[in-house]
């Protein structure tokens, strides 16, 4: 198959893919880095291969020569002689395990970012102008939060979304507006490729007003309100549904922007939809996806939130979870 596993010790490598089972990969939105799943078949008799692979160990997953993704294998499980599992994560895994102690002093967002991943030596591929001043003292939080809680608190006073992901073991942050992903596919190597909307299957499809905000309270340290913006037509069809934003003094002169930024991004009704397709390497949580799916009705632009690829007998299909951009 196109796809390929290698496994690095320092200066050997080792193409492992013979000799592993179903390969599944996955990112999500709610975390930082890619998680790969692959197993190791294992048996007691003489002669059959050693297996190689040990925690600590990096695997890298190829297309064609091309890096799909890295990892460094995290937990191993043996049960008799069933197939060796082993779970890896890329190199977020280190930000996601540590904990931290960080004051910054009106540093843009981005030069807090790169302060950060200098001090844990989490390579850095590009990372894009985020002209916000942050100005927070975070205290033994999460090393992955605190990146988290610097972009978030850029997206709501700039109003723009940012994309963070790991390929070839460097970090990116770009605007999410630029990664939008079409897909094709290919049944057997060298063969032809399909349009990825040509092959959709089990679509599903939610809409939801839980988690719908259409007025947004603005208030200052002091617990006072300092302003507060509401979506009137939303209101008055679905009632009132507020959401507090708490900003301190260094805030406040971006109060209004905001708000505004809030209520576009939480006045609407949620809809979040799954289909199975066949499998692209280029789908990853944070990236956007045209989608026109006449059974369900599922149409438009979406954020990929989550998805996992799997490949199981030479065959990549995958499962993206799609929310409304």
């Amino acid at each position: 198959m196109a796809h390929e596993l290698w496994l690095i010790k320092g200066d050997t490598k080792i193409n492992i893919t013979p000799m592993i089972g179903t390969l599944t990969w996955r990112s999500n939105m709610e975390e930082l880095g890619d998680e790969l799943n692959f197993s190791i078949a294992f048996n007691d008799a003489n002669y059959f291969p050693v297996n190689p692979c040990d925690i600590g160990d990096m695997v890298v997953l190829l297309n064609n020569g091309k890096e799909i993704t890295r990892a460094i294998i995290v937990d191993e499980v043996k049960s008799g002689t069933s197939p060796i599992a082993y779970i890896g994560f890329d190199y977020a895994f280190y930000l996601n395990k540590s904990t931290a102690v960080y004051q910054f002093k009106k540093l843009s967002a981005d030069a807090c970012i790169k302060k950060i991943l200098k001090d844990f030596n989490v390579p850095i591929g590009k990372i894009t102008s985020i002209p916000k001043p942050i100005t927070q003292i975070y205290n033994d939080k999460k090393v992955s939060e605190i990146i988290k809680d610097i972009l978030e608190t850029a997206e709501k006073s700039l109003g723009l979304k940012y994309l963070m992901e790991m390929r070839q073991g460097k970090l990116y942050i770009e605007k999410q507006s630029n990664a939008v992903v079409t897909g094709t596919f290919q049944l057997y190597a060298g063969g032809t490729k399909y349009d990825i909307h040509s092959a959709i299957m089990n679509p599903s499809k939610k809409r939801s007003i839980v988690d719908m905000a259409n007025t947004i309270q603005i208030v200052g340290n002091n617990d006072k309100v300092v302003l507060t913006k509401t979506d009137n037509k939303m209101v008055e069809k679905y009632g009132r549904i507020t959401k507090v934003v708490k900003l301190d003094q260094n805030e406040k002169k971006s109060a209004k922007q905001i708000a505004e930024n809030e209520l576009k991004q939480f006045s609407k009704i949620i809809e979040e939809n799954e289909v199975d397709l066949m499998g692209d390497d280029n789908f990853r949580a944070g990236r956007l996806f045209k989608l026109d799916e006449p059974v369900t009705g599922i149409k438009g632009t979406f954020l990929i939130k989550d998805v996992l690829h799997t490949i199981s007998k030479g065959i990549h299909t995958m499962k993206p979870s799609l929310e409304v951009k």
